[in-house]
């Protein structure tokens, strides 16, 4: 949508062009040998442009066949259905190698979308089983992609960890800081037909307080009708909306993660560090944030983030995908970045068929607030003076 586009734009400007992707090259690869699995995967999350994946696919190859399983997983972890169908193509001329890394059993596959599937209606509601969970994919031990660009140099393995250290303690008081900021959250997600049209949209707007205690309070202040039909929004979605969406990496959450060093770069007028962010454990009722992390090397502080929630969900009255998403941030009050924008744009591979989803979210009007009166509730409204009904809940 227009207005979506004009506003990512002005995000943009203002923090630098940060949507320029950084291209990744391959550790420890001679220029012969195919793609493995784990190859590909890497790739995917140091954050290679699709460009870049199809000119290294098409040059060396791949050492797997490809099958549905397999173009879900690397579509979880950002592929781009020109590189699925790349891969497709290579793996038909496909040279064994690596004979401990077949192909026809697939690696644990991320979970990647944010909306739930009603379940088709065939389904028998009544033998629910438990949800299954599947975690982030663990390429082993091959090490970490490394962005390109304006390389500044390397810290040492010392230095590297004192930074994830000092930057998780600034984003804990970011985090603390942000509790005495009222904002406005404008959720939107849509579906999109074969042809790009809008067929379906949930919107919410919510007003963001806090109580004395620092408790967070969402007055919802305009929900139209919710039209989507082929997804509904679930608990674990506004659950992302709220706080995985919006990353913050503080050092009281840094023990869930594991952190990895991908590189030191100049991006446009930005120096940033770049981290790799994966869950160590996924725990049952939890979500996690699993993707990259740009920290500016001056104010030690994450100015984008880009990745996904997890883990997706299965059960037998439907599942729970999260798309691809990017978050910027700006420096709202010369000290702190606050999150101020977050766009997916991602096709979700649910059992009854992909659904194309398109999500905005927008962070604005911050101020600085600290109240003596404590919200003890607030009324949702479509407009003003009239009540509203929620959208529905998923089934």
């Amino acid at each position: 949508m227009e207005t979506d586009k004009t506003v990512a734009r002005r995000a943009l400007g203002r923090i630098g062009l940060w949507a320029v992707a950084l291209l990744v090259a391959v550790f420890a690869l001679a220029a012969e040998q195919p793609l493995s699995q784990d190859d590909v995967t890497l790739l995917l999350l140091g954050g290679a442009t699709p460009q870049k994946m199809i000119s290294l696919i098409e040059q060396r190859g791949v050492n797997f066949l490809m099958n549905a399983d397999l173009a879900k997983k690397f579509h979880d972890a950002g592929a781009s259905d020109e590189v699925i169908e790349v891969l497709q193509r290579a793996a038909r001329n496909a040279r064994p190698a690596r004979p401990s890394a077949p192909a026809a059993a697939p690696a644990a596959a991320p979970a990647s979308s944010t909306m739930a599937t009603a379940p088709p209606p065939t389904t028998a509601d009544s033998a629910q089983g438990p949800a299954t969970e599947t975690p982030a994919p663990s390429p082993g031990n091959t090490a970490p992609p490394k962005p390109t660009g304006v390389d500044l140099g390397d810290p040492s393995p010392e230095r590297t960890q004192k930074i994830i250290q000092e930057f998780a303690a600034k984003e804990k008081l970011f985090k603390e800081a942000r509790n005495n900021y009222i904002y406005h959250q404008i959720n939107k997600v849509e579906t999109l037909d074969a042809d790009g049209n809008v067929d379906g949209r949930y919107q919410q707007e919510w007003d963001i307080l806090y109580d004395d205690a620092g408790k967070r309070i969402e007055r919802v202040t305009y929900a139209p009708v919710d039209t989507l039909t082929r997804v509904s929004i679930s608990p674990e979605d506004l659950e992302a909306m709220r706080s995985i969406q919006p990353f913050v990496l503080t050092s009281d959450e840094l023990p869930e993660y594991d952190i990895k060093y991908l590189g030191h770069v100049k991006v446009d007028e930005i120096t940033a560090y770049v981290f790799s962010v994966r869950p160590k454990e996924i725990k049952k009722g939890r979500i996690y944030f699993q993707g990259t992390v740009w920290v500016d090397d001056r104010d030690l502080q994450i100015v984008k983030s880009q990745g996904k929630s997890v883990p997706e969900t299965k059960t037998r009255k439907g599942e729970n995908l999260f798309p691809r998403f990017i978050t910027y941030r700006e420096q709202i009050d010369g000290k702190y970045w606050f999150p101020t924008y977050t766009l997916a744009d991602d096709k979700l591979y649910f059992s009854a068929g992909p659904v194309h989803i398109r999500q905005v979210i927008r962070y604005t009007d911050y101020k600085q607030f600290k109240s003596t009166v404590r919200i003890l509730s607030a009324t949702p409204t479509d407009q003003p003076g009239q009540p509203t009904t929620p959208p529905p809940k998923p089934k």
